[in-house]
């Protein structure tokens, strides 16, 4: 038998998280989710996920930007993919691509919120390999 990937989600909506965890469990996967971007740095280095599924905006505008980039540069975590799953386009009308902002936004894979099921899983199964 073998394990079941990780998945940590860090999103400070709750009903978010949850539909996320939902999704993915029925598929699965095992899901912790960490409402704040403390939480979710104390999860990772206690659990290791095989995927983070990250916001961008939480307490700050830019917690998931800055969790993202501290973790690309922490020789422990960067080899954990990154989906970065928000709705900062829509709420402040800035578009991100990690082909144009890479210096900044070293996330795997960026997808605006909501996100389909179906693309989610697809994603999530691309980046664990």
């Amino acid at each position: 038998m073998t394990d079941k990937k990780k998945i940590l989600i860090i999103d400070d909506d709750q009903d978010y998280g949850e539909a996320l965890k939902i999704v993915l469990r029925n598929n699965g996967f095992h899901v912790d989710h960490a409402l704040n971007i403390k939480d979710g740095r104390q999860s990772v280095e206690e659990n290791r996920p095989d995927l983070i599924i990250l916001d961008v905006m939480m307490d700050k505008h830019t917690d998931g930007f800055d969790l993202c980039y501290n973790l690309k540069h922490d020789e422990k975590y960067r080899s954990i993919p990154i989906l970065m799953v928000t709705a900062v386009t829509g709420k402040t009308g800035f578009k991100f691509s990690p082909q144009t902002d890479g210096e900044y936004l070293q996330a795997d894979d960026y997808v605006t919120k909501p996100i389909p099921a179906s693309d989610l899983l697809l994603r999530a199964k691309k980046l664990m390999g």
